[in-house]
């Protein structure tokens, strides 16, 4: 799902908070990641293979992550935002059936160069509330209103 109208950067509060996001991770959406991203490691996709492993499941690729938190960003910002930067710590494993969320809020905000800056927190829990991100941040672009 992708945000209806641009996200101007006077629009822009400290402390707003970003749309949340639920993610039911499936061994489909697993494998679909891994065939956009040509990662084809069986620890994605395989249930005997990563049993043998003593895994409980098939696992998702920790850039995964970062790409459903740019999509967090990006539906919140609009279809002219534009993620300067993103960084993030993985801290646990996601596997087939769990369900992770995604939360952000606006930190801070800034003006470079002429560009309006909106630097985000965010983080990642996995089922009971398991940390799954840390020391996650981003920073996007987001237009300027004309005039």
């Amino acid at each position: 799902m992708t945000a209806s109208r641009t996200k101007y950067f006077e629009e822009v509060t400290i402390g707003e908070t970003l749309p949340p996001i639920d993610f039911a991770v499936t061994l489909t959406s697993l494998v679909m990641y891994a065939g956009a991203t040509w990662d084809f490691h069986r620890y994605h996709y395989d249930a005997a293979f990563v049993a043998g492993l003593g895994m409980p499941g098939p696992f998702m690729d920790g850039q995964m992550l970062g790409a459903l938190l740019a999509r967090q960003v990006m539906q919140w910002s609009g279809p002219d935002g534009f993620v300067r930067k993103l960084s993030y710590r993985q801290r646990a494993m996601v596997y087939a059936n769990d369900t992770i969320t995604l939360r952000g809020k606006v930190t801070g905000t800034s003006i470079q160069d002429g560009r309006g800056l909106a630097h985000c927190m965010l983080s990642v829990t996995g089922p009971d509330e398991r940390v799954v991100a840390r020391d996650a941040t981003a920073t996007v672009e987001l237009q300027r209103r004309p005039g």
